[in-house]
């Protein structure tokens, strides 16, 4: 019953046809995540119907999800595109459409995703956006950043930045909170996080930083590369993995300390992130975090790939299902293993 009330609200919440009492019990059904899998379902559905095809092209329908996944409700722009004509209101339909959808799936558990096929799709121009636009993210989701740079953003956290911070010579974001970064290298252009007076500075590496508003002190620990911590007027110090620096957000007194990442990043161990892995890859860490053993009946479907962030704990049953449903897969228990069967990608 209750089922049947979430899918009468969802289709309505597509053909606005809502009040605001029941648009409000529509977001509650959504937050508690049992209706997830029906959600993404319906995307798959849409872009299949409506571009011919059984999903977007890898680039064409990560960077149209992504965009739509990045914009403030409050700063939602227009996408401009130049598709060939016959095309143009197939393409406008399932990018509006999917918006929608994924408006209420990021305030369910933010999960994004993609998977590996072949189709002719129009050039995606940038979003014209005012430079001044403030670009913001607030508790736990997988971020992905102008430059190609990946942010994971803790329970009651947030992180922004301007429109222009990645410009020509610098990358810049400040966070409110804790957040794990695995920034893309650029000689040229430095990344670095404001955390009240604090700067961390880096190039390309990952590194997580502690600054809840709870805690006096600001915690930077390096699991890969070199970063560089100090304020306006002084570097504090240059870490490397398994390193940290510690400063007093008041006095701003620092001290450096051997740690290791793995512990300060433990928070993480509860995520699951496949970020644009093939399904092989894929696999394999969902083997390693659940403790079973998954087997592909088709080499093909290793070619496949996917991008997808569990952050609520979700259980098994529900990550399969909605691999399954991004890479046209099914999935049946066996003797204790788990196969995976389907036509696979070429």
């Amino acid at each position: 019953m209750q089922e049947k009330i979430f899918e009468e609200l969802f289709e309505n919440y597509l053909k606005r046809n809502l009040s605001e009492a029941e648009e409000q019990k529509l977001m509650e059904l959504i937050r508690n995540g049992k209706y997830d899998d029906f959600i993404k379902g319906k995307i798959h559905i849409m872009l299949k119907e409506e571009t011919g095809s059984e999903v977007m092209g890898n680039e064409e329908s990560a960077y149209i999800l992504r965009c739509i996944l990045s914009e403030p409700n409050n700063n939602r722009e227009v996408i401009r595109l130049e598709p060939e004509k016959r095309n143009r209101k197939k393409v406008l339909r399932v990018i509006f459409a999917a918006a929608s959808i994924i408006a209420l799936i990021a305030i369910g558990n933010g999960l994004f995703f993609k998977s590996k096929t072949s189709i002719t799709t129009p050039v995606i121009e940038q979003p014209v956006i005012a430079e001044n636009t403030s670009v913001d993210f607030s508790g736990k989701q997988l971020i992905r950043l102008p430059d190609g740079s990946t942010v994971l953003l803790n329970d009651n956290s947030t992180l922004k930045y301007k429109q222009d911070s990645f410009g020509d010579k610098t990358r810049e974001v400040t966070l409110t909170g804790e957040a794990f970064f695995d920034i893309k290298r650029n000689e040229t252009k430095p990344f670095i996080v404001h955390t009240g007076k604090v700067q961390t500075k880096v190039l390309g590496t990952a590194f997580n930083i502690n600054a809840r508003n709870a805690s006096k002190n600001i915690e930077v620990t390096v699991a890969r590369g070199k970063v560089q911590v100090g304020d306006a007027e002084k570097i504090y110090g240059v870490i490397t993995p398994n390193q940290q620096i510690k400063v007093n957000k008041n006095t701003l007194v620092f001290e450096q300390n051997a740690i290791k990442a793995e512990v300060v990043t433990e928070w993480k161990n509860n995520y699951l992130i496949l970020d644009n892995l093939n399904m092989q890859e894929a696999i394999a860490m969902v083997s390693q975090k659940y403790k079973v053993t998954i087997l592909l009946s088709n080499e093909k479907i290793k070619n496949c790939r996917i991008t997808a962030s569990f952050l609520n704990e979700e259980d098994l049953d529900h990550v399969l299902q909605v691999i399954c449903s991004v890479t046209e897969t099914s999935y049946s228990y066996s003797k204790g293993v788990i196969v995976l069967d389907g036509k696979g990608c070429e």
